[in-house]
C-alpha cells in the first residue's frame, strides 16, 4: 500500500511517494492536488503544523524540541489559529498573537501562513489521514535516536543523504522533472516524510504528546515521528 511524504520548496510541495519497493517523487502546487495525482494513498505525512491551538505553546512543540538537542531551532511555535485569518501583513500577525497567547509570531513562522491555510482546509475534506511529521524528528528515529547536525558541509549531507537510503528510501533515481521543481534538502525531507508515514499506516509511529491536544476545529496537535 502506497504512502506520500511532503515537503514545502518553494513554487509548491514535492512529494515521496513508496508503494512497497518502488520509490518516486511528485510535484503538487497544493496539498489538494494529492487525491487526483497519487489515489488511494491512506496516509499522507506533512512538514507543516496541523492541529492550531489558540493557547500555547503546544505540547508537540515543546516534547518535539526536547527529543532534538542541539537542533531544537528547528522546532518554531505553531501560530495560534487566529492569527492565520483575518490579518494583512506579519505586525498585524504578530500582534495578534501577543493578544492571544501573550508571545510574538516568528516571521518564519508567519511566511509559512499559506502552506499551513492549504493543510488546514484539506484536512477537513480529506478521506485520507494527514498527520503533521518533521524531518528532523524523522532522521534521529532512522539513526536510532542520534540528531544530526546541520547541513552545512558535504559530509553532513551526506549523512543526510543515508539516512532515507538506509531503511530503503533511494531518491537518486526518483523523477527528474519534479525534483528539479525543488532543492535536493527538499527531496531528501520528503523522502524520510514517507518513511514516517509508513511507520504510521503499520502502526510503528510515535506521537508528540499522545494522547494529542486538539483545537478548536477537532484537528490533532501531534507530531508523528
Amino acid at each position: 500500500m502506497k504512502v506520500i511524504g511532503l515537503d514545502g520548496c518553494a513554487r509548491g510541495r514535492i512529494g515521496v511517494v513508496l508503494e512497497g519497493d518502488v520509490v518516486s517523487a511528485c510535484f503538487f502546487t497544493s496539498i489538494t492536488e494529492v487525491p487526483e495525482l497519487v489515489p488511494d494513498v491512506p496516509v499522507i505525512a506533512v512538514d507543516i503544523p496541523i492541529g492550531l491551538l489558540d493557547g500555547g505553546p503546544r505540547k508537540a512543540d515543546v516534547l518535539a524540541r526536547g527529543m532534538l538537542a542541539g537542533r531544537a531551532s528547528t522546532i518554531f511555535n505553531a501560530p495560534p489559529r487566529e492569527c492565520l485569518k483575518n490579518v494583512k501583513s506579519y505586525p498585524d500577525a504578530n500582534a495578534t498573537s501577543q493578544r492571544v497567547v501573550g508571545r510574538g509570531l516568528s516571521q518564519q513562522s508567519f511566511a509559512l501562513r499559506p502552506k499551513i491555510l492549504d493543510v488546514d482546509e484539506f484536512w477537513e475534506v480529506t478521506a485520507c489521514a494527514v498527520w503533521e511529521v518533521h524531518p528532523e524528528l524523522s532522521i534521529a528515529k532512522i539513526n536510532h535516536g542520534q540528531v544530526l547536525a546541520a547541513k552545512t558541509t558535504r559530509a553532513r549531507m551526506t549523512q543526510r543523504r543515508n539516512a532515507p537510503a538506509s531503511v530503503g528510501i533511494v531518491l537518486d533515481h526518483v523523477d527528474v522533472e519534479a525534483a528539479t521543481k525543488a532543492t535536493t534538502d527538499d527531496v531528501l525531507d520528503a523522502g524520510v516524510c514517507a518513511w514516517t508515514a509508513r511507520e504510521i499506516l503499520e502502526g510503528r509511529a510515535i506521537y508528540l504528546p499522545d494522547p494529542p491536544e486538539v483545537d478548536a476545529r477537532g484537528h490533532l496537535a501531534t507530531i508523528g515521528v
